[in-house]
Protein backbone atom coordinates (compact mmCIF):
# COMPACT_ATOMS: atom_id res chain seq x y z
CA UNK A 1 0.00 0.00 0.00
CA UNK A 2 1.29 3.45 -0.38
CA UNK A 3 -0.29 6.12 1.82
CA UNK A 4 -0.31 9.57 0.17
CA UNK A 5 -1.03 12.12 3.21
CA UNK A 6 0.71 11.35 6.09
CA UNK A 7 2.74 14.33 8.39
CA UNK A 8 5.31 11.59 9.54
CA UNK A 9 8.90 13.99 9.50
CA UNK A 10 10.21 14.90 12.90
CA UNK A 11 9.40 18.84 14.02
CA UNK A 12 8.54 20.32 11.17
CA UNK A 13 4.58 20.84 11.56
CA UNK A 14 1.68 19.51 13.76
CA UNK A 15 2.61 15.92 13.01
CA UNK A 16 5.84 13.84 14.86
CA UNK A 17 6.71 15.82 17.35
CA UNK A 18 10.69 13.90 17.72
CA UNK A 19 13.07 11.67 15.93
CA UNK A 20 11.47 8.81 18.00
CA UNK A 21 7.73 9.26 17.24
CA UNK A 22 8.81 10.07 13.48
CA UNK A 23 10.16 6.47 13.65
CA UNK A 24 7.45 4.68 15.36
CA UNK A 25 4.85 6.56 12.77
CA UNK A 26 7.03 4.90 10.06
CA UNK A 27 7.33 1.42 11.87
CA UNK A 28 3.85 1.08 12.55
CA UNK A 29 2.82 1.69 8.19
CA UNK A 30 5.64 -0.72 7.60
CA UNK A 31 4.07 -3.10 9.62
CA UNK A 32 0.52 -2.14 8.26
CA UNK A 33 1.75 -3.24 4.91
CA UNK A 34 2.91 0.25 3.42
CA UNK A 35 5.74 0.44 1.18
CA UNK A 36 5.67 4.18 0.53
CA UNK A 37 4.62 7.07 1.90
CA UNK A 38 4.81 10.51 1.07
CA UNK A 39 5.61 13.03 3.92
CA UNK A 40 2.97 16.16 3.40
CA UNK A 41 4.15 18.85 5.90
CA UNK A 42 1.44 22.00 6.13
CA UNK A 43 2.81 24.39 3.85
CA UNK A 44 1.23 27.41 5.36
CA UNK A 45 3.48 30.58 3.84
CA UNK A 46 4.54 30.06 0.15
CA UNK A 47 6.79 33.16 0.73
CA UNK A 48 9.40 30.67 2.54
CA UNK A 49 9.07 28.39 -0.32
CA UNK A 50 12.96 27.81 0.01
CA UNK A 51 13.26 27.27 3.83
CA UNK A 52 10.11 24.96 3.63
CA UNK A 53 11.55 22.68 0.85
CA UNK A 54 15.42 22.64 2.72
CA UNK A 55 13.73 21.44 6.02
CA UNK A 56 11.65 19.18 3.55
CA UNK A 57 14.82 17.69 2.33
CA UNK A 58 17.07 17.31 5.24
CA UNK A 59 14.00 15.22 7.13
CA UNK A 60 12.89 12.73 4.16
CA UNK A 61 16.77 12.32 3.45
CA UNK A 62 17.10 11.50 7.59
CA UNK A 63 14.18 9.40 7.75
CA UNK A 64 15.16 6.91 4.60
CA UNK A 65 18.67 6.67 5.94
CA UNK A 66 17.16 5.68 9.26
CA UNK A 67 14.97 3.32 7.54
CA UNK A 68 17.94 1.76 5.40
CA UNK A 69 19.71 1.26 9.00
CA UNK A 70 16.48 -0.19 10.85
CA UNK A 71 16.21 -2.70 8.19
CA UNK A 72 12.77 -1.18 7.19
CA UNK A 73 11.13 -1.96 3.85
CA UNK A 74 9.71 1.64 3.30
CA UNK A 75 10.30 3.98 1.12
CA UNK A 76 9.57 8.33 1.94
CA UNK A 77 9.05 10.57 -0.43
CA UNK A 78 9.20 14.53 -0.60
CA UNK A 79 5.80 16.34 -0.74
CA UNK A 80 3.31 18.73 1.38
CA UNK A 81 -0.34 20.01 2.37
CA UNK A 82 -0.60 23.51 0.72
CA UNK A 83 -2.94 25.61 2.92
CA UNK A 84 -5.02 27.45 0.64
CA UNK A 85 -5.19 31.35 1.89
CA UNK A 86 -5.75 34.26 -0.39
CA UNK A 87 -1.57 33.85 -0.37
CA UNK A 88 -2.01 31.13 -3.32
CA UNK A 89 -3.78 33.00 -5.73
CA UNK A 90 -0.60 34.93 -6.22
CA UNK A 91 1.88 32.11 -6.16
CA UNK A 92 4.34 32.31 -9.00
CA UNK A 93 5.35 28.39 -8.94
CA UNK A 94 3.85 25.67 -6.59
CA UNK A 95 5.84 22.87 -8.45
CA UNK A 96 8.13 22.51 -5.59
CA UNK A 97 5.15 21.43 -3.00
CA UNK A 98 3.88 18.96 -5.46
CA UNK A 99 3.57 15.38 -3.87
CA UNK A 100 6.53 13.24 -4.66
CA UNK A 101 7.84 15.37 -7.77
CA UNK A 102 4.88 14.24 -9.77
CA UNK A 103 2.32 17.08 -11.32
CA UNK A 104 -0.28 16.04 -8.35
CA UNK A 105 -0.49 19.18 -5.81
CA UNK A 106 -2.29 18.29 -2.95
CA UNK A 107 -4.27 20.98 -1.14
CA UNK A 108 -6.45 22.01 1.71
CA UNK A 109 -8.60 24.87 3.66
CA UNK A 110 -9.64 26.56 5.93
CA UNK A 111 -12.48 23.89 7.84
CA UNK A 112 -15.05 26.38 8.30
CA UNK A 113 -14.18 29.77 6.04
CA UNK A 114 -13.55 28.43 2.86
CA UNK A 115 -16.78 28.73 -0.15
CA UNK A 116 -16.72 27.29 -3.42
CA UNK A 117 -16.30 30.37 -5.38
CA UNK A 118 -12.95 30.57 -3.72
CA UNK A 119 -12.31 26.48 -3.97
CA UNK A 120 -12.61 27.05 -8.02
CA UNK A 121 -10.93 29.81 -7.87
CA UNK A 122 -7.87 27.83 -6.04
CA UNK A 123 -8.24 25.04 -8.44
CA UNK A 124 -8.47 27.23 -11.59
CA UNK A 125 -4.29 28.76 -10.48
CA UNK A 126 -3.49 25.31 -9.58
CA UNK A 127 -4.56 23.68 -13.23
CA UNK A 128 -3.18 26.99 -14.55
CA UNK A 129 0.46 25.67 -14.00
CA UNK A 130 -0.30 22.18 -15.33
CA UNK A 131 -0.32 21.25 -11.91
CA UNK A 132 -3.66 18.65 -10.98
CA UNK A 133 -5.42 19.75 -7.87
CA UNK A 134 -5.94 17.25 -4.89
CA UNK A 135 -8.19 18.19 -2.21
CA UNK A 136 -7.52 16.84 0.89
CA UNK A 137 -10.07 15.28 3.37
CA UNK A 138 -13.03 16.97 1.49
CA UNK A 139 -15.23 15.51 3.48
CA UNK A 140 -14.39 17.76 6.71
CA UNK A 141 -14.93 20.77 5.11
CA UNK A 142 -17.99 23.02 5.86
CA UNK A 143 -19.04 23.96 2.60
CA UNK A 144 -19.28 20.55 1.24
CA UNK A 145 -20.75 18.84 4.75
CA UNK A 146 -23.68 21.41 3.87
CA UNK A 147 -23.96 21.04 0.16
CA UNK A 148 -22.90 18.07 -1.08
CA UNK A 149 -23.20 18.86 -4.25
CA UNK A 150 -20.26 21.46 -4.14
CA UNK A 151 -18.15 17.77 -4.56
CA UNK A 152 -20.08 17.80 -7.64
CA UNK A 153 -18.78 20.99 -8.70
CA UNK A 154 -15.12 20.49 -7.69
CA UNK A 155 -15.07 17.23 -9.52
CA UNK A 156 -16.20 19.88 -12.60
CA UNK A 157 -13.38 21.74 -12.12
CA UNK A 158 -11.15 18.76 -12.71
CA UNK A 159 -10.45 18.62 -8.68
CA UNK A 160 -9.78 14.86 -7.64
CA UNK A 161 -10.25 13.85 -4.02
CA UNK A 162 -8.29 12.26 -1.18
CA UNK A 163 -10.03 11.34 1.49
CA UNK A 164 -8.97 10.00 5.18
CA UNK A 165 -9.43 6.84 6.22
CA UNK A 166 -10.01 7.67 9.83
CA UNK A 167 -12.99 9.14 8.61
CA UNK A 168 -14.90 6.36 6.77
CA UNK A 169 -14.03 4.49 10.48
CA UNK A 170 -15.70 7.48 12.17
CA UNK A 171 -12.92 8.33 13.88
CA UNK A 172 -13.00 11.81 13.00
CA UNK A 173 -17.03 12.61 13.34
CA UNK A 174 -20.41 11.27 12.34
CA UNK A 175 -21.29 13.81 9.80
CA UNK A 176 -17.73 13.36 8.41
CA UNK A 177 -18.19 9.57 8.32
CA UNK A 178 -21.42 10.15 6.26
CA UNK A 179 -19.97 12.28 3.61
CA UNK A 180 -16.60 10.15 3.05
CA UNK A 181 -18.52 6.83 2.96
CA UNK A 182 -21.12 8.53 0.13
CA UNK A 183 -18.52 9.62 -2.11
CA UNK A 184 -16.62 6.52 -1.68
CA UNK A 185 -19.73 4.27 -2.37
CA UNK A 186 -20.41 6.74 -5.49
CA UNK A 187 -16.89 6.51 -6.79
CA UNK A 188 -15.62 10.06 -6.28
CA UNK A 189 -12.56 9.32 -4.26
CA UNK A 190 -8.85 8.91 -6.14
CA UNK A 191 -6.84 8.71 -2.99
CA UNK A 192 -7.32 7.82 0.32
CA UNK A 193 -4.64 8.51 3.16
CA UNK A 194 -3.94 8.12 6.87
CA UNK A 195 -3.72 12.14 7.48
CA UNK A 196 -1.06 10.56 10.15
CA UNK A 197 -0.26 12.79 12.90
CA UNK A 198 0.76 10.69 15.97
CA UNK A 199 1.44 7.03 16.85
CA UNK A 200 -2.13 6.62 18.78
CA UNK A 201 -4.93 8.48 17.29
CA UNK A 202 -4.63 9.61 13.99
CA UNK A 203 -2.08 7.15 13.31
CA UNK A 204 -0.24 5.13 10.17
CA UNK A 205 -1.71 1.61 11.23
CA UNK A 206 -3.84 1.67 8.00
CA UNK A 207 -4.44 -2.13 7.49
CA UNK A 208 -5.72 -1.59 11.51
CA UNK A 209 -8.36 0.85 9.96
CA UNK A 210 -9.46 -1.46 7.58
CA UNK A 211 -9.96 -3.68 9.54
CA UNK A 212 -12.00 -1.75 11.71
CA UNK A 213 -14.49 -0.61 8.51
CA UNK A 214 -14.81 -4.72 7.64
CA UNK A 215 -15.33 -6.03 10.86
CA UNK A 216 -17.82 -3.12 12.22
CA UNK A 217 -19.49 -3.50 8.85
CA UNK A 218 -19.46 0.19 8.33
CA UNK A 219 -21.70 1.25 4.84
CA UNK A 220 -18.97 1.45 2.95
CA UNK A 221 -18.09 -0.90 -0.32
CA UNK A 222 -14.90 -2.57 1.08
CA UNK A 223 -14.12 -3.37 -3.18
CA UNK A 224 -13.69 0.09 -4.18
CA UNK A 225 -10.96 0.62 -1.51
CA UNK A 226 -7.76 -1.26 -2.56
CA UNK A 227 -7.41 0.84 -6.01
CA UNK A 228 -7.36 4.17 -4.08
CA UNK A 229 -4.26 2.79 -1.60
CA UNK A 230 -2.78 0.69 -4.59
CA UNK A 231 -3.20 1.39 -7.92
CA UNK A 232 -3.92 5.25 -8.22
CA UNK A 233 -1.08 6.10 -5.77
CA UNK A 234 1.40 4.28 -7.44
CA UNK A 235 0.27 5.85 -10.63
CA UNK A 236 0.93 9.04 -9.07
CA UNK A 237 4.45 7.69 -7.78
CA UNK A 238 5.55 6.87 -11.47
CA UNK A 239 3.94 10.69 -12.99
CA UNK A 240 1.25 8.40 -14.59
CA UNK A 241 -2.12 10.09 -15.42
CA UNK A 242 -5.44 9.22 -12.42
CA UNK A 243 -8.81 9.51 -14.60
CA UNK A 244 -11.11 11.87 -13.25
CA UNK A 245 -13.80 9.76 -11.91
CA UNK A 246 -17.07 9.45 -13.17
CA UNK A 247 -20.07 9.40 -10.69
CA UNK A 248 -23.77 10.08 -10.02
CA UNK A 249 -24.44 13.38 -8.31
CA UNK A 250 -23.95 13.77 -4.89
CA UNK A 251 -27.03 14.90 -3.01
CA UNK A 252 -27.05 15.19 0.61
CA UNK A 253 -29.46 12.86 2.41
CA UNK A 254 -32.52 14.27 4.60
CA UNK A 255 -32.55 12.05 7.92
Amino acid sequence: MIDIHAHILPQIDDGAQSKTMAFEMCEMAARSGVTDIIATPHMMDLYASDEFSEKVNVRVDFMNRLMEEKGIALRIHKGAEVFASGDILFSPDLHPFTLAGSRYLLFEFDFGEATLNFAKEVAGIILSQDLIPVLAHPERYRFTLSNYENINRLADCGVLFQCNIGSLTGELGKKEAVLAREMLNAGAVSFLGSDAHRVKFRNTDIRGMLSSIKEGKKKVDYAKIEPLLTENPAKLLRGEHVENPSFATLKKKLF
